[in-house]
């Protein structure tokens, strides 16, 4: 049937069988046997066989409109195998809560203007869930974060594209501890923490269970606001220091050495095996975002 109304819209475009002929590579002959086909299958006249050359019935204009987007919809089809086509259709890409508000909004911004046809749809989320939905089919890809050393687990695959600190910070006016104190020194301290799921506030629940466990007097999403109540004096936190540099709050923030902590991130891009056509977008995306965790690497 897509052959038939191959054969059908490009005797319409062309108003000639010899050139729609040419164009798909045919016979004349194999192109009316295609038209006859069709026309059989459809129950009525598409071509109007009196006239030189034969132009569309009124059914042939109808069948020919509507065909067009079939058309294309195979032709879109066909290519998402093919990594070197040109992205079309919808990109599902996770990243993880805790890259960070003014990273995630430079990428997404730059990478709108790079595939403009290309229907991206973001979703932030923990490590742990946006690896379950990748690797259920439902995202396409997603960067998370993995202690240094993991790797995702199978069916996903992948590559790092950073390694990034993660730090304990304070606020710079209103100071709750000194600059360089012991993880003993932080118990009984109020934390203002990502929700249970983030993998870094995970960490310092390890870390801090042996000394009387983490108070954490504010669980909230968005870094930014985080940043934000940390730096008013409402409580500790974490950051990577990247996403620390590129905040607005940066100036009214210090970090505190924690004698006997540290933490690394290693940032991955994660998929399944196939990506097609969003292969280029994929790692175009990954490039942007690795970029900005390099930009504010450096103090």
């Amino acid at each position: 049937m897509i052959d038939n109304l191959r054969a059908l819209a490009a005797v319409v475009d062309s108003k000639s069988v010899t050139k729609a002929a040419s164009r798909l590579h045919l016979t004349q002959s194999a192109i009316s046997r295609r038209i006859q086909q069709l026309e059989e299958a459809l129950g009525g006249a598409l071509l109007d066989r009196t006239q030189r050359p034969p132009s569309a019935t009124a059914l042939g204009r109808r069948v020919y409109e509507q065909s067009l987007p079939i058309l294309r919809g195979v032709d879109e089809l066909l290519t998402l195998t093919h990594q070197h086509a040109e992205p079309t259709g919808m990109l599902r890409f996770g990243i993880s809560q805790a890259i960070g508000d003014a990273i995630l909004v430079d990428a997404v911004e730059e990478f709108s203007g790079h595939f403009p046809a290309l229907d991206l749809r973001v979703r932030a989320g923990w490590g742990a869930g946006l690896a379950a939905l990748v690797a259920s089919g439902e995202m396409d890809a997603a960067i998370i974060m993995l202690p240094s050393g993991d790797r995702p687990a199978a069916p996903l695959m992948g590559w790092t594209i950073a390694t990034v600190d993660v730090v304990i910070v304070q606020s710079r006016r209103r100071p709750r501890v000194g600059e360089a104190v012991s993880l003993a020194d932080l118990t009984g301290q109020n934390w203002i923490l990502n929700p249970v799921g983030c993998g870094y506030r995970a960490g310092l629940e390890r870390a801090m269970g042996e000394r009387g466990g983490l108070r954490v007097a504010i669980d909230t999403y968005g870094t930014e606001i985080q940043l934000r109540m940390i730096a008013s004096g409402l409580g500790l936190g974490m950051a990577p220091r990247s996403v620390l540099r590129a905040s607005a709050n940066r100036d009214e923030i210090s970090v505190v050495d924690a004698s006997g902590f540290a933490m690394q991130l290693d940032l991955w891009v994660v998929h399944l095996r196939d990506l097609g056509n969003l292969k280029r977008p994929i790692e175009m995306m990954a490039t942007m975002v690795a970029d900005g965790f390099a930009r504010y690497a450096a103090p």
